[in-house]
């Protein structure tokens, strides 16, 4: 499938409605280096599992710091999906401080972010290592929430789409059409992090 096959054409307003509402919202938090002890992550995120019901509009998905995930996947009770901050693209070997795919899962975790713009500036993660991480978490069974977003500069050039389309481009080269089932894009513009 090609790029064009995700546009919706204008003709076909009627399908257009139905693909655009028919998914629901999915809500995700991503608490970075917060909070300081396991008992608070869990106390966090057992009250945002609390305050929801099957009637809410949208699931939630918490992605967590590496040492509370097993803690908090327990005490959330599948109420809320929980995820990784990020993942290493290789399987095994010497990357001290890296987390595989096959570790999450291990954990009961099958979600993790790749491309977060902290991980990008920060880490100095390309867009060549995102599409890694995108294809080892699809490889392996696991969901990917692609995180993309321009920077201030950018989007006062008037480039929004633009980086966007090459982020798309690079981070999801190599993923089918069947494998996008795994995949979610988180639009956030870095200027607006707060």
């Amino acid at each position: 499938a090609s790029a064009s096959s995700f546009v919706v054409q204008p003709q076909n307003t009627r399908l257009a409605d139905t693909f655009l509402f028919a998914r629901k919202p999915f809500i995700t938090g991503n608490w970075k280096l917060n909070p300081t002890t396991k008992k608070e992550a869990i106390e966090l995120a057992t009250g945002i599992a609390n305050s929801v019901s099957d009637s809410s509009p949208g699931d939630v998905a918490l992605f967590v710091p590496y040492p509370y995930l097993e803690s908090v996947e327990a005490a959330v009770d599948g109420k809320v999906t929980i995820g990784a901050e990020f993942i290493t693209a290789e399987e095994s070997g010497a990357f001290t401080g890296g987390v595989s795919p096959l570790m999450l899962q291990s954990m009961g975790i099958e979600w993790a972010l790749a491309g977060h713009s902290e991980r990008r500036t920060l880490n100095g993660e390309s867009d060549e290592e995102i599409n890694k991480q995108c294809l080892m978490l699809i490889e392996n069974g696991m969901n990917v929430v692609l995180c993309i977003g321009e920077t201030l500069e950018e989007f006062e050039k008037g480039l929004v789409g633009s980086v966007c389309a090459i982020q798309l481009k690079k981070n999801l080269a190599g993923v089918t059409a069947e494998q996008m089932k795994q995949v979610t894009i988180a639009y956030e513009p870095v200027w607006a992090i707060g």
